[in-house]
């Protein structure tokens, strides 16, 4: 799977189903748009902190460890992860 941080679609929308869409509902439902506030300016943090949420995840995979549990036996395997992430074009 891929991380997607989203970008400004057509209707200056975010990406569905993208982190920036994500997190502009879950501002949204904790702090409701004001009487004629544009929701551009918001639109923008949500997207610049999806695109630095996923640049830190890929920019520092190697503190990302997967557990796996051996089967059959005792014990585990670990080993780094791979993050994908799509910036939406921007980098």
């Amino acid at each position: 799977m891929t991380l997607v941080s989203g970008k400004f679609e057509v209707g200056n929308v975010l990406t569905p189903n993208s982190m920036a869409q994500t997190i502009e509902r879950a501002l949204l439902n904790l702090v409701p748009l004001g009487e004629n506030e544009d929701p551009m300016g918001r639109r923008k943090l949500v997207l610049a902190i999806a695109r630095g949420v996923c640049l830190h995840l890929r920019d520092n995979g190697v503190s990302v460890h997967v557990t796996v549990p051996n089967v059959p036996g005792p014990g585990t395997h670990q080993e780094n992860a791979t993050i994908d992430v799509d910036l939406g074009g921007w980098s």
